[in-house]
């Protein structure tokens, strides 16, 4: 399986000398990802071909990485000027969808021809180190559904980022919106590995999973619960791949993030053991087919 070529739909770059990462500032609390220091670095296409090298990868999708959001428009024209040998095969970019002149955002943003699609973080959780969004209902507000309603217009999908309490909301916003298409990061982010927490997310999961424009990623093994195994999260991987099937699964290796729980070669690993038990077409489809379908690439 380590032959077959893999699209890689989750990556980020980072050039610490250059671009504004508000994240990663030193001074920032601890949050989800918790200590910080191992990926505040430069991180360079040359960096992250070192460590995919023999994995098969063929194409990446570059997700946005935090940039600051008083200049959305600014990570995209920094990866347009890596060249084209250096650039991602396709940029999910950011966009405050909130805003008023999102519109013009996004104009901007299409103005390199690898963008594909918008992220806009919405994860809410009652802790606050856990919390992204500025509230836990904007899925629901009518001036950010006006600001999505603009991807529709221009063809963009939407990475979806969220915990399973919000996963209703989301199902309403697909069903909503059925000509755009949503993509699931980290498999749902099942941070809560108790056996209670795993029952919820799955149901969630399950839910979500029934709006057929909706796909999801295997990535972010490590966001919430650092100490992975193989043992612990291939089988969720493997439920999130079942729930939404081959042709609506792919896989992200959330590099240099999930450096900080684990090397990159055991990222592929537990990607080639949630496929053992399928088919080469279905292999295919996750590794490749339905990332160059999604992202159209």
């Amino acid at each position: 399986m380590t032959d077959d070529p893999i699209v890689d739909t989750h990556q980020h770059f980072q050039d610490l000398q250059f671009g504004p990462y508000p994240w990663l500032d030193p001074g920032r609390p601890e949050g989800l990802e918790g200590d910080l220091s191992a990926i505040r670095r430069t991180f360079l296409p040359a960096d992250y071909r070192a460590l995919v090298a023999g994995h098969g990868v063929r194409k990446t999708v570059h997700v946005q990485n935090g940039w600051t959001s008083e200049d959305p428009v600014g990570e995209t024209r920094w990866l347009a000027g890596l060249g084209l040998q250096e650039a991602p095969t396709a940029i999910v970019a950011y966009a405050d969808l909130s805003r008023p002149d999102v519109g013009a955002v996004l104009y901007e943003h299409l103005q390199t021809p690898s963008v594909r699609g918008i992220r806009q973080i919405l994860n809410w959780h009652e802790d606050p180190r856990l919390r992204v969004a500025p509230s836990p209902d904007l899925m629901q507000q009518d001036g950010w559904r006006r600001g999505f309603r603009a991807l529709s217009d221009r063809g963009l999908s939407f990475d979806l980022q969220i915990y399973w309490p919000q996963m209703a909301m989301a199902r309403e916003l697909a069903e909503d919106f059925p000509t755009t298409t949503f993509v699931l990061n980290h498999f749902g982010m099942p941070i809560d590995r108790s056996a209670e927490g795993l029952r919820r997310w799955e149901a969630a999961l399950s839910d979500l999973s029934r709006a057929e424009n909706v796909a999801v990623k295997l990535s972010g093994y490590g966001l919430g619960h650092p100490e992975w195994t193989p043992a612990d999260t291939v089988p969720l991987l493997s439920r999130a791949l079942r729930l939404f099937t081959p042709h609506r699964t792919m896989f992200g290796s959330n590099l240099p993030v999930d450096l900080l729980f684990s090397d990159a070669a055991r990222l592929f690993e537990a990607l080639d053991a949630t496929l053992a038990p399928f088919g080469p077409a279905d292999r295919t489809l996750v590794r490749s087919a339905t990332a160059e379908r999604i992202y159209r690439i």
